[in-house]
């Protein structure tokens, strides 16, 4: 019962250090590259190990930010699995049409400025 209690923890930690935190809550930047290889902050992660994760964003209010790499409609076992995961568990999820998430930041950054 300790292993789950100190990955919870360590994973309530992660969700909450993830990335660029707004008003709604903390971001997990995912990218899904056109090798399969899977990115959560830019690092390297196997896709299964992410659903912790992922419960934890939605118990903060965080969302993800997407990114998937190349043009092809299809968007592999990696992609479809995080799909999945990601709509099992309801978590806010943004597109981005770039690989450094610009557009996403620019939007929270333009309604930031609005909300003032």
């Amino acid at each position: 019962m300790a292993p789950r209690i100190i990955a919870a923890a360590f994973v309530a930690v992660l969700a909450l250090g993830a990335g660029h935190a707004c008003a709604a809550g903390p971001v997990l930047r995912i990218s899904v590259l056109t090798s399969g290889v899977v990115l959560v902050n830019g690092e390297r992660t196997m896709v299964p190990l992410l659903e912790p994760e992922l419960v934890a964003l939605k118990a903060l209010g965080g969302e993800v930010w997407y990114f998937r790499e190349g043009d092809y409609a299809y968007p592999g076992p990696s992609g479809m699995t995080l799909f999945g995961l990601l709509i099992k568990h309801r978590v806010r999820t943004s597109l981005s049409d770039r690989a450094d998430f610009s557009d996403l930041e620019q939007r929270e950054t333009s309604a930031h400025e609005a909300g003032r």
